[in-house]
């Protein structure tokens, strides 16, 4: 047999021609034709469109403080061409919890304690959807989504289904029992959603304003419900907010279950924390259990005896009790199995904050729970999302392989203890860390000062332009490029956060607090300097 090519094609030229051998050349070139006709197509397409990856989804659930740096992080001069996102949230803003109580005191106004996070993932070029999550479709691997209840242009309901390669849940926590114990729901001011706790307490502010007008003002008696740093930190606004206002008119109780405030501080810390609760008149009642809460009384028992009860009195009052799931949890959990917390229906992560049940699946903030047999699951506070921003990012991209590194995932390592700061609503706040109080108006400058510097992160209009690739995602947290003089010796930086007067250097002293989170020593030398002292200066604070 001979070969030829000929107007397009091969022709196989037998050299002796029988019947068999016709067939068999007829077969031979059929195929190659065909065979043909689907390579050379190939050979005159061009090689860079050969090469393009497939699009890669990334869905984020939530606007919380992990998920607004990964959206900042995966602008669209940042994240490879290949890859979009969508954000998902209810609101355009979210409240950032940090400066809320700074809010309610007046310190702050609504719009200086929200994100934009509509005009952040604009600027992003991120697509935002606007309505509520109910649901996701996992059953085709393929075409995996998450269910989506918007507004159509008529004013109904539709669900609207966003396909995803990779989703992320940071949705923050509802406010436990709010909806168990009979009528919380109807007549307290719960902590969440953040937004409407601002405007109901405006709301009361205005009926409080008209009845002193018109003269039908006896007295205002607030009842704070739950003693962990919210209702603290809620119970101290109130205070300042009103007290101007009502005076002598004006008193506030707040309950807690617990047998004291913030029970797992150190006996320094906890004293202050009284003494600081003494000085602005606020009523602490512990041990107390809420039965039930009726237009005009909290009806409540003892932890300790559950025959002791008694009914307090309240004309307004703010339901600020621990976190609790999302019903968004539960209900993946039902739906498609995501494996939540038995009891308390937190999403349940590993270390690199991948569902346990599901892998395509992330999760950070107050509404996961991290799993991991060397490690107890950081508490509810919002340090910890902040925190994991930059690992959400990294394990985000590298799931999907955008990463502009390694594949690996990355774990999180939540730090053992933080700077804890309360505001107390008059320009001075109360902090802990290490161990020891720190108390003054230089703590509040402090706190506010890192307060807006995360804020300022994500303000549009402090944004740079997109004009140009960048190599790396930017995972930079608020304080990673602040330099630091040569510490202080430890005498003087053991007087310095001891002190109270409003002289005090904030700045100094949280280069203090540093070094000693850099240097094991060097804290430790201070520390042991700083608690012959403590005992002495917790009387000026009162």
């Amino acid at each position: 047999m001979a070969m030829q090519y000929s107007e397009g094609c091969f022709i196989i030229r037998p050299y002796h021609i029988s019947s068999s051998w016709k067939l068999e050349a007829g077969l031979i070139t059929a195929y190659m034709r065909l065979l043909l006709s689907r390579i050379l197509p190939l050979l005159a397409y061009p090689a860079t469109a050969m090469m393009t990856p497939p699009t890669k989804k990334i869905v984020l659930i939530g606007g919380g403080h992990a998920h607004v740096q990964v959206i900042k992080a995966l602008n669209v001069n940042t994240r490879p061409s290949n890859v979009e996102v969508t954000l998902i949230d209810l609101q355009s803003a979210a409240s950032y919890s940090g400066m809320v109580p700074g809010c309610v005191s007046k310190l702050y106004t609504l719009p200086q304690v929200q994100i934009q996070i509509g005009p952040l993932a604009e600027w992003a070029g991120i697509e935002f959807v606007q309505g509520k999550v109910v649901g996701m479709s996992l059953d085709d691997e393929e075409k995996k989504t998450v269910q989506v209840e918007v507004s159509d242009d008529n004013g109904g309901v539709i669900t609207k289904e966003v396909p995803f390669d990779a989703v992320s849940v940071d949705i923050g926590s509802t406010t436990r029992d709010f909806n168990r114990i009979p009528g919380a729901s109807q007549y307290c001011i719960s902590t969440r959603p953040i937004s409407d706790l601002v405007v109901r307490i405006e709301k009361e502010e205005q009926l409080l304003k008209d009845r002193l007008k018109d003269g039908t003002f006896k007295a205002a008696h607030f009842v704070v419900v739950g003693g962990g740093p919210a209702g603290i930190e809620l119970s101290l606004a109130l205070r300042a907010r009103f007290n101007e206002m009502l005076d002598s008119n004006l008193s506030i109780t707040l309950i807690d279950s617990s047998d004291g405030l913030l029970v797992n501080e150190t006996p320094a810390n906890r004293k202050a924390l009284e003494s600081v609760m003494a000085k602005y008149n606020i009523d602490t009642r512990f041990s107390l259990l809420v039965d039930e809460v009726t237009s005009s009384h909290v009806h409540v028992h003892s932890s300790k005896d559950q025959s002791s009860r008694e009914k307090i009195p309240y004309t307004h009052i703010v339901w600020a009790t621990g976190a609790e799931a999302h019903d968004l949890s539960w209900s993946l959990n039902k739906q498609c199995g995501l494996e939540v917390s038995e009891t308390r229906g937190w999403i349940q992560v590993n270390s690199y904050l991948q569902s346990l049940s599901h892998p395509y699946i992330f999760a950070a903030g107050d509404c996961c729970e991290i799993v991991n047999d060397n490690k107890k699951s950081p508490p509810k506070a919002g340090v910890y999302a902040v925190r994991s921003g930059p690992i959400l990012i990294e394990n985000l991209t590298r799931f999907v392989g955008a990463s502009k590194c390694a594949q690996e995932l990355v774990p999180y390592n939540p730090q053992d203890d933080f700077l804890k700061l309360l505001m107390c609503g008059d320009g001075t706040a109360l902090g802990f860390r290490f161990g020891i109080p720190l108390y003054g108006k230089w703590v509040w400058k402090l706190k506010d000062f890192i307060d807006v510097m995360f804020m300022d992160l994500f303000d549009v209009n402090k944004l740079p332009k997109l004009d140009e690739k960048k190599d790396e995602y930017d995972t930079a947290q608020y304080d990673a490029s602040i330099e630091r003089p040569p510490p202080l010796a430890a005498d003087d930086a053991a007087k310095l956060l001891l002190r109270t007067d409003d002289d005090v250097d904030f700045y100094r002293a949280w280069d203090v607090l540093r070094d000693m989170m850099a240097d094991d020593k060097y804290k430790n030398e201070v520390l042991d300097i700083a608690r012959l002292s403590v005992d002495k200066q917790l009387s000026e604070i009162i």
